[in-house]
């Protein structure tokens, strides 16, 4: 049996720990550029309490501007610090900022719905975990190759767990704007803590898994379901066949 270890790069330790890193410094530098839009902002924001259209665009401007910094600081240093596996580094930073513009534009309804609601933070905070999965789905997609089903299903796990500490963190806190509010700003250094986890701990599972079993079960090119296989011909096809080989010269 091949080793597929040598056709897959495997992830040391060292790797992983310099993920982490990218994936923190991405959160912290989206968390910052949060807070110097609303500071920039901050004498433009009307006194009162109702909120306006300026108002709005100031916040759907504060979300697009930290969820932008975060995905691509990540990406950016993801990329330098992982070459062997993300090299296609220009690509994917295209595709993240043109996803974010779209998901900037198409929220804005709900930036709208949800101010009406007073439910803005819970929509600034789904903002960034859509935003944070599919920047992360982007990445493994184009520097995945064969793997890339493993970093697909390791983001979405990383998602479940960053939503269910959310919950968990809502259920135990106080006073419920201020937790709210420590979720919002909390999210980007979070959830991209917890994609970089998450993806590391699978793929070094997945490299042991695949050292000790040799069942590359996550290889885009591995056929679980017999659909590569050739259905078994019936007497009739098998003979037809024969007789038109038969008749070429």
């Amino acid at each position: 049996m091949p080793d597929k270890l040598t056709e897959k790069r495997p992830l040391t330790f060292g790797l992983f720990m310099m993920r982490l890193l990218s994936g923190l410094t991405g959160g912290v530098g989206g968390t910052l550029a949060t807070f110097v839009v609303y500071f920039v902002m901050l004498s433009l924001i009307p006194p009162s309490e109702e909120a306006t259209s300026l108002s709005v665009f100031i916040i759907i401007l504060m979300a697009f501007v930290g969820t932008l910094t975060a995905n691509t600081i990540t990406a950016l240093m993801v990329t330098f610090m992982d070459n062997a596996k993300y090299s296609r580094r220009k690509t994917i930073l295209t595709h993240i900022f043109l996803f974010n513009l779209i998901l900037f534009v198409v929220t804005i309804p709900l930036y709208l719905l949800g101010i009406s609601l007073d439910v803005v933070t819970g929509v600034v905070a789904l903002h960034f975990l859509l935003s944070a999965f599919i920047s992360a789905v982007i990445m493994e997609t184009l520097a995945g190759g064969e793997y890339a089903l493993l970093g697909v299903y390791s983001s979405a796990f990383a998602i479940f767990i960053a939503i269910t500490l959310a919950f968990i963190v809502l259920a135990l806190g106080g006073d419920k704007s201020t937790t709210q509010l420590t979720i919002t700003f909390g999210a980007m250094p979070a959830v991209w803590l917890i994609l970089e986890i998450t993806g590391g701990f699978a793929e070094l599972i997945y490299d042991n898994f695949l050292r000790y079993y040799g069942i590359d079960a996550l290889n885009t090119t591995t056929d679980l379901g017999g659909d590569t296989e050739q259905e078994p011909k019936d007497e009739d096809e098998e003979g037809a066949e024969e007789e038109s080989e038969e008749k070429q010269p």
